[in-house]
């Protein structure tokens, strides 16, 4: 393939649309130029219609022998000839005129159309078959696109480019110039892809100063949502003044002022306490979830269910369900979580979780109690109902999410129906989808947050597993004892060790279930990753490299960060037969691939990994296999995709693999700490590997992370209890 390419600039008519997107967003278009040269044009977000006149200028690639111009800009222009007039006028782009009076108002008005157009529109009643309603219609369809053409000509030369332009104006509308005249800033609210710096390049060209409090607003809630990102919930009022001047950089800014004045407005919310200098100031949303998810676990501790529990009959009856002897602190746990109205399990990896809950759904089964089963992604969903034999779903799925309504059916108004939900691997909800499910509870539904308290917290701002514990309001069993039948995993042992602050043997011999191999060097280490999951691990113990082996770094970025052990593998793995470029990937058949945002309209999410089955090369499109089902991606989907032979940490969350190779090394310095380590190590169900420094893998078990979520939701469902809320350590 010729990747080279040359700056080229052209102008001409659309004469056909070769193919688009649904939302047409994504283009490849026939650009024809009056000496009747042709030129095929990709075009994102511009939205074209056939027989736009358009100038573009971009880059000249050859791709598969074929010459293309990824257009960077696009000028929308009116035709300068008489007949591209006529073909304009009798186009789609103005409606009610056809191509008969196109050619009579041409002809009638000459030269002076376009002024007649623009200025005197009624003059068209002068054409035979024109009258006052039909020239009212064509003047209001001729103005509506020149606006739309004026605004997308002045967004562009404010830098901005078709695509943001484009979905600038879909979102605005004729009120598009005068919002980002007005309020740039209001960009990186309401545009997606739009952050506080571009906004800020656009602001500082429509003469916006450093030090104007539209400009210190905008500022003080990127802090906050950057702050959210971290997974903080809110941020002391100190913190975020000191943040937002040590963004903007500038002297005699009047930070404090505008965080009165937003809270003032409602934009923030100002609460007293919290930990940190300062009251807390949060976003009116966040506030808002905090405070209602509190009062909603509240409300359902204080319902009582018509559930019985499990008492001693029922747990005579569950012995026989087992093949193996319940242990006396898996009895106590399912007589706590069986007897409240909600309730937290939480526990390591081999202590029995999976048999409480298989022994929670038998009892209700027996009961003829209506149970639901969920988890935050469809790899654990598709975990929860394989291990229970019942069907799971994801939160998402569960809550029934409309993508053309961007809300979820199941809320309040209409609950879901169920005596009992169970949600595992809970320690992965964050505020958002933690308030959204707790709505859709309704009082006197039986609830079960299931999952790791020692694990990572979730992407998401706040950690709502573990602010319930800390409420000491919610009931808690927590299983401490590994509990697996036949010999226990080393790699279980090796995970409680980690967990407890104890340094775990390490085996260095390749057989086991869990091993070390020992590489200083970066670079050797990631020969020795590709090596492993491509040959070693296959050959000595029967796995399917694509879907059996994962490999997870703490990092990007770095030589053994996901970035460079996903093209090590890739070049070993794929590179071979069709596939798709977008941007730096490349993607082939039989790729495995990450979700890398919350995408809806699909029903993937962030962090879902899947294997790519089929490629169209002449539509741009993908298909990945997960692994409750396929899902189509069209062209301007793919930017959400990643390559995924290696992944974070963090993304593993929620998973668990036959074989899970770590990828370690003393330049991850920064994450290196002990939750991040066993949430690695407990994603391997049956073989681990970790590749890398010994002196690495010490330092991570020694260090617990210092940061601690900002966050009030244990306290707020203590203080309605009026009881003591415990603090995190």
């Amino acid at each position: 393939m010729n990747n080279e390419t040359q700056e080229i600039s052209i102008e001409g008519t659309v004469e056909h649309i070769r193919y688009e997107s649904d939302d047409r967003e994504f283009q490849v278009v026939i650009l024809r130029q009056d000496n009747e040269l042709r030129h095929t044009v990709v075009v994102r977000g511009a939205g074209l219609l056939v027989d736009e006149h358009i100038r573009v200028k971009g880059e000249l690639r050859e791709r598969k022998g074929e010459k293309q111009i990824e257009a960077a800009h696009i000028d929308r222009l009116l035709p300068s000839t008489r007949e591209g007039l006529v073909r304009f006028l009798a186009s789609d782009l103005v409606k009610g005129v056809g191509k008969g009076f196109a050619q009579r108002i041409v002809q009638h008005f000459g030269d002076q159309t376009v002024t007649i157009l623009n200025e005197y529109p009624e003059r068209l009643q002068e054409i035979p078959g024109i009258g006052k309603a039909r020239s009212k219609s064509i003047g209001d369809a001729w103005r509506e696109h020149e606006a739309v053409r004026g605004i997308m000509v002045y967004l562009q030369s404010h830098d901005i480019s078709p695509v943001f332009a484009n979905r600038i104006y879909r979102h605005y509308g004729q009120m598009a110039v005068s919002i980002v005249k007005k309020n740039p800033y209001q960009l990186a609210h309401d545009i997606r892809g739009i952050g506080f710096f571009a906004a800020d390049k656009i602001a500082q060209k429509t003469g916006i100063g450093p030090t104007d409090t539209r400009r210190i607003a905008a500022a003080v809630e990127h802090v906050l949502h950057q702050a959210q990102l971290e997974g903080h919930v809110y941020l002391p009022e100190e913190i975020l003044h000191d943040r937002t001047q040590e963004l903007l950089r500038c002297d005699d800014l009047e930070v404090y002022p505008t965080i009165h004045t937003l809270v003032s407005d409602g934009r923030l919310i100002r609460a007293q306490g919290g930990q940190g200098p300062g009251d807390a100031i949060y976003t009116r949303r966040r506030f808002e979830e905090e405070y209602e998810t509190a009062s909603l676990v509240h409300e359902l501790l204080h319902t009582p269910t018509k559930n019985p529990p499990i008492d001693d009959a029922a747990l005579v009856r569950l012995r026989k369900f087992f093949p193996f002897a319940l242990s006396e602190e898996q009895e106590r746990a399912l007589r706590t979580v069986s007897a409240q109205p909600v309730s937290v399990l939480t526990g390591g990896p081999g202590t029995g979780k999976t048999t409480i809950i298989k022994a929670i759904v038998e009892h209700a089964a027996r009961q003829k109690i209506q149970v639901l089963l969920a988890a935050p992604t469809g790899r654990a969903a598709y975990r929860l109902s394989e291990s229970t034999g019942a069907e799971a779903s994801t939160i998402h799925r569960l809550l029934e999410y409309d993508p053309r309504e961007r809300a979820f059916l199941r809320d309040r108004v209409t609950p879901l129906e169920a005596d009992l939900i169970i949600i595992d691997e809970s320690s992965m909800l964050d505020q958002y989808l933690g308030c959204y499910l707790l709505r859709a509870i309704s009082p006197g539904t039986q609830a079960i947050f299931v999952g790791d308290a020692d694990q990572l917290p979730p992407v998401g701002a706040g950690e709502v597993f573990a602010e319930l514990i800390r409420s000491n309001i919610v009931p808690t069993a927590n299983l401490n004892r590994v509990f697996r039948q036949g010999e226990a995993s080393s790699i279980v042992v090796a995970a409680h060790d980690v967990r407890e602050g104890r340094l775990p043997n390490i085996p260095s011999h390749p057989q086991g279930e869990y091993f070390f191999i020992r590489r200083d060097n970066p670079e050797e280490a990631l020969q020795t990753v590709v090596t492993v999951v491509t040959e070693r691990m296959p050959k000595a113990f029967g796995l399917d490299p694509i879907r059996d082996i994962q490999v997870l770094s703490p990092t990007h970025r770095g030589a053994l960060g996901n970035h460079a052990i996903n093209a090590a593998i890739q070049e070993k793995l794929s590179k071979k037969g069709p596939h798709v470029t977008v941007g730096s990937n490349a993607f082939y058949i039989g790729e495995k691939v990450m979700q890398t945002r919350n995408n809806y309209d699909l029903e993937v999410f962030n962090g879902d990994v899947g294997v790519i089955e089929e490629i169209d090369t002449h539509k741009g499109t993908i298909t990945v296999a997960y692994d409750m089902r396929s899902v189509r991606y069209e062209k301007d989907d793919l930017d959400n995709l990643t390559l995924a032979w290696s992944i974070s940490v963090h993304k593993s969350q929620g998973s668990e693999f036959p074989a899970v190779v770590l990828a370690i090394a003393t330049h991850h310095f920064k994450l290196l700490q002990r939750n991040l380590i066993y949430t690695a190590m407990t994603r391997a169900k049956g073989r681990l590997c970790i590749v890398g420094s010994e002196r690495a893998f010490k330092m991570a078990v020694d260090h617990i992370s210092g940061v601690q979520r900002l966050t009030r939701l244990g306290e707020r469902i203590a203080r309605l209890d009026g009881q003591n809320y415990m603090e995190p350590t």
